[in-house]
């Protein structure tokens, strides 16, 4: 339900920014400081999830997040909507560091990758029914309600509802205190210290490929709509497409981490993605960009969960919070900074340099994955694992 929300959010703010005149600039650092906001919060979060139940956070995150929403949409486009943005970015935070300590200590090695990788699928198919739903929507309710900003806030609305169904199932979850090793875990600096190569080396790649991708990736629904002419229906059909694609090779991920090891399968589908990434960049062809589209957001996608279980498992459990807020914290850090760039390059030169630009941080993201991890998983009867010299 949560996942619907942000389909919306992702698939059709741009496009209500840009119906009410912002500028690409604009809308860049309305992104961005959703960005700053998780990026500050992500280290403290990982310390308190530890000393606060997780009920308490998947409830109360969820309701700021769904204000938040509502004022990111009914205000005037102003700077005060870079406030919101920032507050949106800080509630969404607490859920999602969340996760995957969660998922640690609720699974065994046996079954860990296919539940990443099911949990990242389930948000993909929120999105695939929420671009069809909600891009519907817009076009459908624009000759109802008087006009096109109208019928996106109505459409926005009725997201944040389904999204706050899920404090339903939350509400019914067993308020247990933090678990043994949440009360084991350390973040001092001495332990950041004793661990400071391996933190770096999972960091900088999700650092780079974050940064190529918010140069871009936040834009692309501008793209249609800018270089083909597309409208908001057509525009969710993509995304449902998209998004229907990277489900499918998130089912393959597991299998292809058996048999290559997670290092290899990731930094292999992230440089196969590559060529489509530059015929997006050149093409003026839209059956081509779409396909383009399709195959490279499939592959990108597929390596996400495994990255994050490689990064798990290459660490002790009392880490396991500490380390998932390094990731998110090199994610949204990088696109704290390369959102607000990529609206400005967009602005002033088009589509083509930015993607290029990706591009040449994708390569370097996967050559120094590959440097650094190369030798980090065995090879045994039963598939690659985590060597334990390496832990």
């Amino acid at each position: 339900m949560i996942g619907l929300t942000f389909s919306a959010y992702m698939l059709l703010l741009n496009l209500y920014l840009r119906e009410q005149g912002a500028t690409e600039s604009f809308i860049g650092t309305v992104l961005s400081a959703g960005a700053v906001g998780t990026a500050l919060i992500s280290l403290p979060a990982a310390f308190l999830l530890r000393r606060i139940k997780l009920k308490k956070i998947l409830l109360s995150s969820t309701i700021v997040y769904a204000v938040s929403f509502l004022f990111l949409i009914w205000l005037p486009v102003s700077n005060i909507l870079i406030v919101v943005s920032f507050i949106a970015g800080i509630s969404l935070t607490f859920y999602r560091v969340a996760a995957a300590p969660f998922f640690m200590r609720n699974s065994t090695k046996k079954e860990r990758t296919y539940i990443f990788s099911l949990s990242f699928g389930v948000s993909l198919l929120a999105s695939v029914f929420g671009s069809v739903l909600f891009g519907w929507m817009v076009t459908a309710l624009s000759g109802v309600v008087g006009g096109m900003v109208i019928a996106y806030r109505w459409t926005f609305v009725v997201s944040i509802a389904l999204g706050l169904i899920s404090l339903i199932p939350f509400a019914l979850i067993q308020p247990t205190g933090p678990g043994r090793e949440d009360k084991k875990a350390t973040f001092s600096l001495d332990l950041i210290k004793r661990q400071s190569k391996l933190y770096l080396k999972l960091f900088i790649p999700f650092f780079i490929v974050g940064t190529g991708a918010g140069l871009i990736i936040p834009f692309l629904n501008l793209y249609f709509r800018d270089r083909f002419d597309q409208p908001p229906d057509k525009i969710g059909l993509f995304y449902t497409a998209v998004n229907a694609t990277m489900l499918l090779g998130i089912l393959a991920g597991p299998v292809l981490a058996k048999r290559m090891g997670m290092v290899r399968t990731l930094v292999s589908t992230q440089l196969i993605s590559i060529p489509f990434m530059v015929v997006l960049a050149y093409t003026y062809s839209l059956p081509l960009a779409f396909t383009a589209f399709l195959i490279r957001g499939a592959l990108m996608n597929l390596g996400q969960p495994i990255g994050t279980n490689f990064s798990m498992e290459m660490v002790g459990k009392s880490e396991h919070a500490l380390v998932n807020a390094l990731l998110m914290l090199a994610w949204t850090s990088s696109w704290m900074i390369s959102t607000v760039i990529g609206g400005r390059l967009i602005e002033k030169y088009g589509y083509t340099l930015p993607l290029m630009i990706t591009v040449g941080l994708y390569i370097l993201s996967s050559i120094l994955y590959y440097i650094f991890f190369r030798n980090s998983e065995l090879k045994t009867s039963e598939g690659y694992n985590i060597g334990v010299s390496f832990k």
